[in-house]
């Protein structure tokens, strides 16, 4: 379903995107005073890992995962981030905040501690989930921090489309499915911008991967890097897996993606059968599926519902259809005590606006064979003046389709804005105002701030995240945060949560494990 501004106008549902609704996710990687991964377990202060609402661990012990609610206005959600980060500061004794996504020095696998979450059926299964994924992509790829933006539209703006189109409400389901999976097919199409304007992750740690590192340059102080990449946390070095390359889950229709979906998670995996289910009487994965369970997809970009507890999620796509979109490609941007501005935010909404309005045709082999090869060619040497990728007229300069996409962006951000942001500043347009000026210049962007910082002020990759986390702290030292009550209550609540959990009478663990990955229906 194609609806342009013209007809969202007519339809009266413009003003409905005020109430846009966002969420953030946002992973940090405690370090001790030596800017090593920390060893200690995860802090008391912050709760339990497994149901405290706020801060929980995403696959290792020292990888923090900072969960905000969903939130209307964008100044009040960065708020309660911010508030987050100071209470965390305040309850880590001593350790710091990692500020950049790929992760500092880690000497050995093994200082990746895998993250604990009880003895409760669920607790266990959320280990044992990441101890496949240490087994098939190494602990240290594991480290890299990143962030989750979820993007919905409020209700209201679909019950206008469904009354635009002379829709009954009971299609709403469908509408919004077919909506958001055409928004992540534009994403995927123009998602290079993103990288080239945000990406943050051009260098890394000499001692993150035995992989051949000949196609990077080396630091005298022995980071390496390369010149011109943006976004090195979202390539090869990173969240691409060759496995799942080959996967081609399609967003062309809800019943496509559930049906490819389930594929990876039904169908054995040679290389992960040899790695078996168990080791010395331990189990060490879920299964020896392509994917173990559907948090494994890898996607810059994945349609998503809030599951319940127990359930599949799906289960719960296909019978209830999508509810917003989750961003998996937000590099922490390294110069914001809390990886991500109201700048960042506002073109993220503007881009996705873009992308509801542009018209979306299903995704054939053939283009998004080329896609990869835009993604593959901005992550690495996206900075490149001369740098030319696909686009639907052939062949064409970065600079030259980034401003015309700009410009594109900027028509639509002045129209729905004048609905958004009534008589204030259109934030949107001011953020694309200032993402042109980094097309003009190239260093303005945070990949190239960071590279400038390690070859002229000749630092290293830990040298820079160090003087950047002691610097997060300071800030924080003299935060006053409105929160801290709010975030004790919960992490004692979340306490007496787990154990409530633990005592409650419950099967063995191998029978509600194979009870629950009976249930992809």
């Amino acid at each position: 379903m194609h609806l342009s501004l013209k007809d969202l106008r007519e339809a009266g549902a413009l003003d409905d995107l005020k109430s846009i609704k966002r969420g953030i996710e946002k992973e940090s990687l405690r370090i001790d005073s030596q800017g090593s991964i920390s060893k200690k377990k995860h802090p008391d202060e912050l709760g339990s890992a497994l149901t405290n609402a706020f801060i929980t661990t995403d696959f290792s012990e020292a990888l923090l995962e900072l969960v905000t609610p969903t939130f209307t206005d964008v100044d009040n959600c960065l708020s309660f981030l911010t508030d987050l980060h100071s209470f965390v500061h305040k309850s880590i004794d001593k350790e710091l905040l990692w500020p950049l996504s790929m992760p500092g020095s880690i000497d050995a696998y093994e200082d990746v501690g895998i993250g604990e979450y009880g003895t409760s059926n669920s607790g266990m299964m959320k280990s044992v989930y990441r101890r496949g994924l240490a087994h098939r992509y190494g602990s240290k790829m594991q480290a890299i921090a990143g962030i989750h933006y979820n993007f919905s539209f409020p209700d209201n703006f679909f019950l206008k489309i469904a009354d635009f189109k002379g829709l009954k409400d009971e299609e709403i389901k469908d509408i919004k499915s077919e909506i958001y999976l055409g928004m992540a097919r534009n994403f995927k199409r123009f998602e290079w911008l993103y990288f080239l304007l945000f990406g943050a992750s051009p260098a890394f740690s000499e001692t993150f991967t035995e992989k051949n590192l000949s196609s990077f340059e080396k630091s005298a102080k022995g980071s390496y890097f390369k010149e011109q990449a943006t976004s090195l946390r979202m390539g090869d070095l990173g969240y691409i897996s060759e496995t799942q390359d080959d996967l081609n889950i399609s967003i062309n229709s809800i019943q496509e993606y559930i049906q490819d979906l389930k594929t990876a998670l039904t169908k054995t995996h040679a290389e992960y059968e040899n790695i078996g289910e168990f080791s010395d009487e331990q189990r060490i994965q879920l299964n020896t599926s392509v994917i173990q369970i559907e948090n494994e997809y890898y996607s810059t970009i994945r349609p998503k519902r809030i599951c319940p507890s127990g359930e599949r999620p799906i289960n719960i796509l296909n019978s209830q259809g999508i509810e917003y979109l989750e961003l998996r490609c937000v590099d922490l941007d390294p110069f914001n005590p809390i990886g991500i501005d109201r700048s960042q935010i506002d073109f993220l909404d503007a881009f996705l606006l873009f992308c509801f309005t542009k018209e979306s045709p299903p995704l054939d082999k053939k283009e998004a064979s080329l896609l990869k090869e835009n993604h593959k060619k901005i992550v690495n040497e996206g900075r490149n003046p001369n740098l030319k990728i696909y686009a639907q007229r052939g062949e064409a300069s970065v600079s030259e389709l980034a401003n015309e996409l700009l410009e594109e962006m900027n028509q639509i951000s002045e129209e729905s804005g004048t609905f958004v942001f009534e008589e204030k500043n259109n934030r949107w347009s001011e953020s694309l105002k200032t993402q042109k000026e980094k097309i003009e210049d190239l260093n303005l962007t945070p990949s190239g701030k960071v590279i400038e910082r390690l070859t002229s002020d000749n630092v290293s990759h830990e040298e820079l995240g160090m003087e950047i986390a002691e610097k997060n702290l300071a800030f924080f030292e003299n935060y006053n945060n409105s929160r801290e009550e709010e975030f004790k209550r919960e992490a004692s609540l979340s306490k007496e949560q787990q154990k409530k959990m633990e005592s409650q009478k419950s099967p063995p663990f191998e029978e509600y494990l194979a009870e629950f990955l009976n249930k992809v229906s």
